[in-house]
């Protein structure tokens, strides 16, 4: 048998998704910036507006000023640009696209506020019991604060309820016109297997 060694890093959960079960697990309950995997609630959301129909891939999200604003990873769209909810969601999950996420946001809720407020109450609904959004992409943000364990829940939920769409978190690059957006998670590239499903950096947190 191999011993498992300590990860060299944060909190660390590892568990199978079919059903749970925990497999190991270091600080699981420690309070941590989520950074971008922020943008997995943000997707979550996205995805149950569309499964309900109160949202289509074909819509359009509309660049903001407030979208504009935002710091990269960015799509860097002018403002009053749209784009499609499809490319939307694809630009979020493979570029991490910080404008993007706030164009969603906006789109889906109205404002970033309430899209926040929806964010914080669908975490509770699927058990999330320490984690707290305050912006829906993962920047810098003292109070924004999650556990791997609230992130396992949230991971084996868009999995779970929207297998539909597993395939956007393998994917490794996509084409916006002639702009080619290539994801920041080299684990789809380098590791066999690996099926997604996000990553994120700021310096509270390290690498997520």
């Amino acid at each position: 048998t191999t011993s498992l060694r300590p990860a060299m890093a944060g909190p660390a959960l590892l568990f199978d998704p079919s059903n749970g079960k925990l497999l190991y697990a270091e600080d699981m309950d420690d309070l941590w910036h989520p950074a971008s995997l922020t943008k997995v609630m943000t997707a979550y959301l996205a995805f149950r507006e569309i499964k309900a129909g109160r949202l289509r891939l074909d819509d359009k999200v509309v660049c903001s000023e407030r979208a504009f604003s935002e710091p990269p990873s960015k799509i860097g769209l002018p403002v009053g640009a749209e784009l499609s909810v499809e490319l939307a969601l694809q630009s979020l999950i493979i570029k991490s696209a910080n404008d993007v996420a706030i164009m969603l946001a906006e789109k889906i809720s109205g404002s970033e506020q309430q899209f926040v407020a929806d964010m914080n109450r669908v975490a509770r609904e699927i058990g999330m019991t320490r984690t707290i959004f305050v912006n829906p992409n993962g920047l810098p943000a003292k109070e924004q604060v999650t556990t791997a364990r609230d992130m396992g829940r949230l991971a084996r939920a868009v999995l779970r309820d929207f297998p539909e769409f597993a395939p956007y978190w393998a994917m490794t690059d996509i084409r916006i016109g002639k702009i080619r957006l290539s994801s920041h998670n080299s684990l789809l590239k380098s590791f066999e297997g690996a099926d997604g499903i996000k990553t994120g950096f700021i310096c509270d947190s390290g690498f997520n």
